[in-house]
Order: structure tokens, then C-alpha cells, then sequence
């Protein structure tokens, strides 16, 4: 059997989100396909695969796309070992090219609060919570009337807006969880949710003649977030009036774990108040912690003679 002919049948039995079979497909055509298409199954071994992804390298093919057509052929490769097709998968310890990991992008009290000051009053309010709750997006333009919990200052994260629609939250365990809310956040949204029914959408479309939809992400980008951050200004420490960094909406997510860790809230529970699965990254805002550098810091102080340089 060819990979294409293995290929074709896999493809057609996978269950994904409809937008991810879209960027699956493009990487398949673009960078798994012109490599592996009329190979026999049985043919390929570990050494080939590592000499594919040797070729993306040298083509100048970026990290993360190698990695995603590396996982996608290792599914590939998978499926046909558990259907009998050939013996043992040749994805195996594989080098991949590193992806480098940016550090998070966040505001300073000013810059954030610069950036609401130019949002109407009801996307004032959803950044408000995404600054103080660190919920994705699709979290805040997910979530329901009845989740918030007034009584208890909590809300909960259970579904979330998707391209395809409103939907459970099935990322993983850890995404379904509840959220605190500080008393002056909890202020703004009660005066926002007084009017709205149980089940309602809190934050959706307000254009007249439209209002009361689902939010779109690209459309809410263009045309509410970008607009306030292109028009917010803050004053540096030389009292310097300077533009606010062009950041997306998820660096409101970013923002409120940065300022949590500057603060001393231990990375563990920023782990749990943001959902993530995996420590690694939650890791990312380590280097915020106030006695980050303590320890070395002590070390070099206790040195009985410090080297010295001559004035």
C-alpha cells in the first residue's frame, strides 16, 4: 500500500474540529504529501523520516509547522501499525528542530489600564475580566449568565466559544475550572448581567440590528481590539507619553499571570487559575517571581573575598 492510498484512508476516518481539519489539510499538501506520496508503507523506515525532516530544515520550513507535519505523519504511521499494515512505526526518536519559546507578551497597570479606557463600555467590561481572570477568548466570549456565581464571587470555565460554535469545553481536564472574582470586578460584571437571562450569552455582538450574536474573533480583533490599542497611550518612567505595545487580546491572559507571580501567587496555583495542562507552561512567568534571583543573589554576598576590578 502506497502512503497516499494509507493517507487517504486515515484522513477519512478522523473525528477533529472542522478548523483543524483545514490547517491539517494545508500541512499535508504543503509539506507531508510532495515528500511521501507514491512511497510504499513497508518502505519507509526511521532513517527516512529523520531525512525528510532534515529536507524541511534545509528548505527553510519553520519549527512549528515541521513539527505539526511530523505529528500528523506520525499519526499517519500509527494508525497503520494498530490496522496491521506494517510492523512498527518509523516515527521514532526523531530529532525535530527546536521551537523557540517567546516570552510572554504583558502590560503594566498603566498600559492596561490605558487600553480599557478606549473600549465601549461592554468590551470595557470582558477585558476587565480577561485582565483579572486570565480566561482565553474564547473562554470570555464563551461564557454564560449562569456560571458567574455572585453569591460566592466565582465564575465557571465550562463552555467556550469555538469557530464551529458554542461547545463544551473538551481541550482537557484542567481547561473546566473556577475562577475567582476580586469584589470590584464582580461590581463591574453584575451591572452588566443585571438584564440578561439565565442561560444568555454575557458578552455578545452589540452593532445595531446585529446585536445579541455570537462574537467572531477575527471581527472582535478588528474591530473593537486593535482600535483601542492603536489609540491608547501611557507615560513611561522618563514621563514620556508613548504608544501602548501592539499586543493581541491574549496577552490579557499573559497580563494577569504576570502580575499574580510578581505579587508572589506561586506558580502552582497560576497553573490551576489558567488551566494549563502541562507545569512547562505555566514555567514561563518563573522568571517574574520577586526572589527569582535570591538565592544567587545570597550566594555571591556570602563570598568571603569577591573578586574585585581596580577603579
Amino acid at each position: 500500500m502506497s502512503f497516499r492510498e494509507w493517507h487517504d484512508r486515515w484522513w477519512n476516518a478522523r473525528v477533529v474540529e472542522p478548523h483543524t481539519l483545514r490547517g491539517d489539510a494545508s500541512n499535508i499538501k504543503n509539506h507531508v504529501m510532495p515528500y511521501w506520496a507514491d512511497w510504499e508503507m513497508r518502505a519507509i523506515t526511521r532513517m527516512d523520516v529523520q531525512s525528510w525532516i532534515r529536507a524541511l530544515v534545509e528548505k527553510g520550513v519553520g519549527a512549528a509547522a515541521i513539527k505539526r507535519a511530523y505529528n500528523l505523519t506520525s499519526s499517519i504511521m500509527r494508525t497503520a501499525v494498530d490496522d496491521d499494515v506494517i510492523a512498527v512505526s518509523p516515527c521514532r526518536s526523531i530529532d525535530l528542530p527546536q521551537i523557540a519559546v517567546k516570552p510572554p507578551q504583558w502590560f503594566t497597570v498603566d498600559q492596561a489600564q490605558s487600553v480599557l479606557d478606549e473600549l465601549p463600555d461592554p468590551w470595557r467590561t470582558m477585558c476587565l475580566l480577561g485582565f483579572y481572570t486570565g480566561l482565553r477568548w474564547g473562554e470570555l466570549s464563551g461564557l454564560h449568565r449562569h456560571r458567574i456565581d455572585q453569591r460566592r464571587s466565582r465564575l465557571f470555565v465550562v463552555e467556550v466559544n469555538a469557530k464551529s460554535g458554542i461547545k463544551e469545553y473538551p481541550k482537557s481536564s484542567k481547561s473546566r475550572r473556577e475562577v475567582p472574582l476580586p469584589p470590584y470586578v464582580l461590581e463591574a460584571i453584575e451591572r452588566h448581567i443585571h438584564r440578561l437571562d439565565r442561560d444568555a450569552l454575557v458578552f455578545t455582538t452589540i452593532t445595531k440590528g446585529r446585536a445579541g450574536r455570537r462574537l467572531d474573533d477575527g471581527n472582535w480583533r478588528r474591530q473593537t481590539w486593535w482600535p483601542a490599542v492603536e489609540g491608547a497611550y501611557y507615560f513611561d518612567n522618563d514621563g514620556e507619553q508613548q504608544l501602548v505595545p501592539h499586543y493581541p487580546p491574549h496577552s490579557m491572559r499573559h497580563t494577569c499571570a504576570s502580575w499574580l507571580v510578581q505579587k508572589g501567587v506561586s506558580l502552582y496555583e497560576v497553573q490551576h487559575l489558567l488551566g494549563h495542562e502541562s507545569f512547562q507552561t505555566t514555567q514561563r512567568y518563573a522568571h517574574l517571581q520577586p526572589d527569582a534571583h535570591k538565592a544567587v543573589l545570597g550566594a555571591w554576598e556570602r563570598m568571603e573575598a569577591p573578586l574585585t576590578v581596580a577603579a
